[in-house]
């Protein structure tokens, strides 16, 4: 290049810059794209640490890991300014995660998903972030109540939705949304077309595909598992004790869920369908399982198993195996129907009047027993006075009828020969359930109560 060329070529190139000449920088092309050295090394780092902290991850090394990368703004800006920041804040957001930050997960991952909309993994991971969130709140372990709690199980079905749509093969998300009904909301019949498809996705892979897919077998274990336990509170033991069972045999080795559970759950199911012995067999080998908490509900249940095969002697006995101070009201309730089973009726009034003291969920439960126990022991007034207390209890605790306490009001009514008042909360029952269980025998014993003159007025 001869001296002349030089300094024109030099004099063009300080009038592109006095000129800014950029003439096309848009979303695919900017100028420091241009500028390879720079971009190559921002990339290079971006990928050495993001190794980084996945070693981190390994390790449980959250707060390590955040501290590389998090805020991403300020960690990254020049990452951030290009755009290829998502995958950072995912990995951002899992760690938040992992340390119950999950308002700001939950935030790193809507970015995410905002501009990957069709990205399996950004979706699935919000759905579980939101979900395990609210596990989180079940556990009290963070604060999420009333409207927030409600917005965040909105999130989490949403998400849970986008990501099955993208994967309908899946096992993982169907299982955690049917946990998302059943243990957060309460919905178990919603639940189970969730576990079944979970368990059916799985069962139609083949050897190689469920090879691949490893990871995933936990979660179908735990699905024929919770299918189980939601048959059966649906009254289906049948169904139950078929997916419990392949829950029990695919589960022999791997042990994905403690052998205490499977076989109080077997014990349960074998209860509900009348088979006695099966059921005290069942609960007999979930007690010689090795565990750490003391498994007051198994020997509660095997108790009642006991009543039920008319040994009130042994189910007192096992009972009793449970300390007193871990005798919660349905372990009371079962020890009452004990008491009451061997004629000690005074015994089960004084074990119901203690769990009343206790309990401010379910002390309706505890007054109704006590009104039956009244009732059959002739004593109308009193079993009254329960009932009607079960009733208020319920309306102002649960804001809703209580059907059991207006029929023990109405019968004892009925006894105490106040026809009139067994009249009116029969009629509210039959409003409120004309189904109840001897409601219409009730209704034919008052009418025939009825004097003329009053069938006349009517």
């Amino acid at each position: 290049m001869t001296n002349l060329n030089w300094k024109a070529q030099l004099r063009k190139i300080e009038l592109n810059s006095n000129n800014n000449a950029v003439e096309c920088e848009d979303d695919f092309l900017t100028f420091d794209d241009i500028i390879h050295a720079k971009k190559d090394v921002m990339e290079k780092g971006l990928k050495l640490t993001i190794s980084e902290v996945n070693e981190l991850f390994k390790e449980n090394r959250w707060e390590d890991a955040l501290a590389l990368i998090y805020p991403v703004d300020e960690k990254f800006p020049e990452i951030v300014k290009s755009g290829n920041d998502t995958e950072i804040r995912a990995k951002a957001a899992f760690a938040l995660g992992q340390l119950m930050r999950f308002d700001e997960a939950i935030s790193e991952l809507t970015i995410c998903v905002e501009r990957e909309p069709e990205n399996f993994l950004y979706n699935s991971s919000l759905a579980y972030t939101a979900y395990n969130s609210l596990y989180a709140a079940n556990n009290r372990e963070i604060f999420l109540r009333g409207k927030p709690r409600q917005e965040r199980i909105e999130l989490a079905h949403k998400y849970f939705g986008k990501a099955q749509e993208l994967r309908p093969d899946g096992i993982t998300n169907y299982y955690r949304e049917g946990m998302l009904y059943k243990q957060i909301e309460g919905k178990t019949r919603k639940s189970v077309y969730l576990f079944e498809t979970a368990v059916k996705n799985w069962k139609v892979l083949d050897e190689e595909n469920k090879k691949a897919r490893s990871q995933e077998r936990k979660n179908y274990v735990k699905s024929l598992y919770q299918l189980a336990s939601c048959l059966v509170n649906l009254d289906l033991p049948n169904r139950a004790l078929k997916f419990l069972n392949e829950c029990i045999s695919e589960d022999e080795e791997s042990n994905y869920i403690c052998p205490l559970f499977k076989y109080f759950a077997l014990g349960k199911v074998y209860y509900r369908l009348g088979k006695f012995e099966k059921a005290r067999d069942a609960l007999n080998f979930a007690l010689s399982c090795n565990t750490k908490q003391f498994p007051d509900y198994v020997y509660e249940l095997l108790a009642r198993v006991l009543l039920a095969m008319d040994e009130p002697q042994n189910a007192l006995e096992t009972i009793n195996k449970i300390p007193e101070r871990k005798r919660r009201p349905y372990c009371r309730w079962t020890e009452s129907d004990i008491l009451c089973a061997l004629r000690d009726f005074d015994g089960a009034r004084k074990i119901l009047l203690r769990a009343t003291e206790r309990d401010n969920r379910s002390r309706h439960k505890t007054l109704v027993r006590l009104a039956k126990i009244e009732y059959i022991n002739g004593n109308f007034e009193k079993s009254g006075e329960y009932a009607r207390e079960a009733g208020k209890f319920f309306h102002e605790k649960w804001g809703g009828i209580l059907g059991d306490a207006l029929f023990w009001e109405a019968v004892s009514a009925y006894r105490l020969g106040d026809y009139t008042r067994a009249k009116k909360l029969t009629t509210d029952l039959r409003d409120f359930n004309p189904r109840y269980p001897k409601l219409q025998q009730l209704l034919q014993k008052l009418e025939q109560s009825e004097s003329p003159l009053e069938k006349e007025v009517l």
